[in-house]
């Protein structure tokens, strides 16, 4: 049993645990279906939509208190320049009265007029002390002027409504400066709304496009893998299962797909487990005949060279020939002639069909016929096999085939992993056996080259075999571990490089039944 050859057809070539594919796990719960992805996508757009929306109408509303600030800052910069208007008509009456002849009739025009454009001024002159306090100056004036018109108090209206003028200028400058500031406010408020909305909804687009591609491009791949991992099913593959990673619809097929694989390995697994035992049994119901048929057509040879041999023993004995025993060998003839037949008894014995259902065995004449049996194999010229049986062993119950299929394989692979060994190697098989209270122990030993840790962790791996092509298929391990699994037993394999490989089989006293 060595690590390159002991792992072909025999023992050492197939994984002991049941060739079972690797099982994928079914998904516990289906977190999101394509379906309902689909409407998550929907809402998340109706929901980033609305939020664009609330955003805009935010701005929007920060974009119409400018709007109503700059219509009152044009209303007050109208209302201003209309103010002026009339101040500086009311100055230009006021100027003049100085050169009217009837100072009296002018005062008069002047005092209309300076009461016409104070009435203007009431409506601003409550946000502006400096106009109030002027407006005060110019009533106190025209009511000077209605009670003695002189060009003294007229001089002081005038300086009084330059003054106003001027502040009202002011004013006015200060009004127009504040509608332009908004005016710049309501452009860039616009523009920001704008450039805003716009960024907004071509990020939306570019993040719907980005997880659309992704989404179906991983869909896409998805699907690709599965339609390859079917299609190698049909065609014969029965590699790993194909990861699952999806959750939806299309994971739940991969976990059928997965499911199929496995139970068509399964299915194979049993069909060649049973085309190998019934290509086991033919063997030995071909190999039993033969041996019928040859032991049928040599028994008349032999028994006339029996009974030659005897009457020659007898008659030199009656004799005393002085040859016999020292040249002449009757007895050895007959010895050998017996030999013959008896070989071709043991194996039409050993190779006669056996039942399928387990019975009472004698464990140490099964091991001893099998090892007797595959001796006559050219593997075992060079190889020195010795029993070592326990006496005590008693009767166990198993299928006889079963038992006779596992050993043929131990010992044909501990043959060829010693097959390789040197010349000068002394090549020895060793097979034992051991009873205890409860279970019976056979050990099949040998002294090849070993089988290193990694290959060891693979030999009970189905279809595993480091033996070249056409001389093992990696499935007599697996086999033979099955085998003995039905009869309630374990199979195990040790070894370490350079120190050979140590097969041991463990059958329970008392197998359970099992109907093949």
């Amino acid at each position: 049993m060595n690590t390159t050859s002991s792992t072909a057809d025999g023992l050492y070539e197939m994984t002991g645990d049941e060739p079972r594919p690797q099982e994928s796990v079914a998904p516990q719960s289906r977190s999101l279906s394509l379906r309902a992805k689909g409407i998550i996508a929907f809402i998340l757009m109706v929901a980033y939509s609305l939020l664009i929306g609330v955003s805009t109408e935010t701005q929007r509303e920060g974009l119409l208190r400018v709007v109503q600030d700059l219509e009152t800052a044009h209303r007050t910069e109208a209302q201003l320049l209309e103010i002026n208007t009339s101040m500086a008509r009311t100055l230009f009456s006021v100027n003049m009265s100085f050169s009217d002849e009837d100072l009296a009739s002018s005062a008069i025009r002047s005092m209309i007029e300076v009461e016409a454009s104070l009435s203007l001024l009431e409506a601003i002159q409550d946000r502006h002390p400096t106009v109030l306090m002027l407006a005060g100056k110019l009533h106190a004036l025209v009511r000077d002027l209605a009670q003695s018109p002189t060009l003294t108090t007229l001089g002081v209206a005038r300086a009084t409504l330059n003054e106003l003028i001027i502040e009202l200028d002011g004013i006015t400058k200060g009004a127009h400066a504040h509608r332009l500031m908004l005016l710049d406010q309501y452009r860039e408020n616009y523009d920001r709304i704008t450039l805003s909305s716009l960024a907004m909804l071509v990020i939306g687009l570019i993040l719907l496009g980005a997880v659309t591609a992704i989404f179906f491009s991983r869909l896409t791949w998805d699907i690709r893998k599965l339609e390859a991992h079917a299609h190698g099913i049909v065609n014969g593959s029965r590699d790993a299962p194909l990861p699952v990673t999806r959750n939806d619809e299309l994971g739940t097929l991969m976990h059928a797909v997965n499911r199929l694989q496995q139970d068509l390995r399964e299915r194979e697994r049993h069909i060649e487990r049973a085309r190998l035992e019934q290509f086991h049994r033919e063997k030995m119901v071909a190999v039993g005949s033969l041996a019928a048929q040859l032991a049928h057509e040599i028994n008349n040879p032999i028994a006339a060279i029996t009974g030659v041999a005897s009457a020659m023993s007898q008659v030199q004995q009656i004799r005393q020939c002085p040859n016999h025993g020292e040249t002449c060998h009757p007895g050895l003839i007959l010895e050998q002639a017996k030999r013959i037949s008896a070989i071709t008894r043991q194996i039409a014995d050993f190779t006669r069909p056996q039942a399928l259902r387990p019975e009472l065995l004698n464990l140490n004449e099964l091991v001893s016929n099998t090892c007797a049996f595959v001796s006559y194999d050219r593997r075992f010229r060079r190889i020195a096999m010795t029993t070592e049986l326990d006496g005590e062993m008693p009767a166990i119950r198993a299928i006889g085939d079963h038992l006779t299929q596992v050993l043929m394989n131990l010992l044909f692979n501990a043959a060829d992993a010693l097959e390789e060994m040197p010349a000068d190697h002394p090549a020895q098989i060793l097979v034992r056996t051991q009873a205890s209270e409860t279970e019976a122990l056979i050990e099949i030993a040998d002294n090849g080259a070993g089988i290193d840790a990694v290959t060891l962790g693979k030999v009970f791996d189905e279809y595993f075999t480091t033996k070249p092509a056409g001389k093992g298929t990696g499935l007599g391990l697996a086999l033979s571990r099955e085998l003995i699994e039905d009869s309630g037993g374990s199979l195990t394999l040790e070894s370490e490089p350079g120190k050979g490989a140590t097969a041991r089989i463990r059958l329970p006293l008392r197998a359970p039944e099992r109907v093949t």
